[in-house]
């Protein structure tokens, strides 16, 4: 059996890798569902599944800041950004061709180009939250490095500066008109070594290693409800009433996320010990299969929705996760197909 900082990992990388499955199966519904008895579930579902992102690049954080081969450039080069990059890019390649193929029908030369600008931007949208996942990668050993040799006091501070400049100020500039976030937008040089993401890595290190025995469960469990009810609240009421180009009307979600993020972390973590074998096992089988059902969820969910209503994300996400999962379990029992795919 896996150790159990392994068990609770996998735990929060399968329950962000449902979610964001079902973030991208609801999209339709949530634009432009309105009237419908399923618009609203859509929307307040939709919210809680935004916390996917974050929870993703903190179980990365988790497992590569705590690894003591990060250091090592060879072992970095050799396997890590091999096992990332090579799977990202064939997939990238094969979802070029399957959506201009199902699109506007074969079109090599728009294929080639969207393969040759990607670099520049993701093939599918999806397909963003990589870019940011691969240069932590390849920073990898410097930021661990620094995590080693840098104290509890250090990295709360890192984390401070990080939420300020990348969490809460921003919410503000995307909240406000124009005219008046800019008062609030930093010039472009003053924090450019600060990642937007990157500091959902060190969070994760960091909750990592907090013994969860001094976890305090009930804490958490209320931070997480109520700051997860004030977000459906404000987002359902953006939403419902197009406010989105209003003053501060996606703030208080914005700058919540990472608490949320960060309690449920914690409160998955003090569960550790406790959930149910079966359960173990189904969440230990799942989870190495995870990285493959991102790759491909975008072109089967296209699939699905080619013969299931779009609208109808009840039946897409359901029938969507299967198939992900039964196509990369069987594609992973493939050695070269996972070697290179997944």
């Amino acid at each position: 059996m896996k150790s159990k900082r392994i068990i609770y990992v996998d735990v929060i990388r399968d329950v962000a890798m449902l979610a964001v499955v079902f973030i991208h199966t609801c999209s339709n519904m949530v634009v432009s569902g309105q009237g419908s008895i399923l618009w609203a579930p859509a929307n307040i579902l939709e919210t809680i599944s935004e916390i996917a992102v974050p929870l993703f690049y903190m179980i990365s954080g988790v497992t590569i800041l705590n690894s003591s081969k990060t250091r090592d450039l060879k072992y970095l080069f050799k396997h890590r950004i091999v096992r990332i990059v090579v799977p990202f890019i064939l997939w990238s390649i094969i979802s070029a061709f399957s959506f201009q193929i199902t699109g506007d029908g074969f079109k090599l030369d728009l294929i080639l180009k969207k393969i040759a600008m990607m670099f520049n931007q993701p093939v599918i949208m999806a397909f963003w939250f990589l870019y940011p996942l691969i240069g932590f990668y390849l920073l990898s050993p410097a930021i661990k490095a620094f995590i080693d040799g840098a104290s509890k006091s250090v990295i709360n501070y890192i984390l401070v500066l990080w939420y300020i400049t990348n969490i809460f100020l921003p919410g503000i500039v995307a909240s406000l008109p124009p005219e008046y976030g800019v008062y609030f937008n930093a010039y472009s040089s003053v924090f450019m070594f600060l990642c937007n993401m990157g500091g959902y890595f060190i969070l994760g290190y960091k909750l990592s290693n907090i013994d969860k025995e001094k976890i305090n469960l009930k804490l958490h469990t209320s931070i997480f409800s109520i700051g997860m009810l004030v977000a459906i609240i404000n987002m359902y009421i953006v939403h419902r009433y197009a406010l989105e180009q209003k003053p501060l009307a996606g703030f208080p979600t914005a700058i919540l996320l990472p608490i949320l993020a960060g309690s449920l972390f914690l409160i998955l973590k003090k569960f550790e010990g406790k959930y149910p074998v079966k359960l173990q096992v189904v969440v230990e089988w799942v989870a190495p299969l995870t990285y493959g059902i991102y790759l491909i969820h975008g072109i089967v969910i296209a699939l699905v929705q080619s013969i299931i209503d779009p609208m109808k994300y009840v039946f897409v996400f359901p029938v969507a996760i299967v198939i992900c999962i039964v196509s990369v379990w069987i594609m992973s029992k493939i050695p070269i197909v996972n070697k290179y795919l997944m």
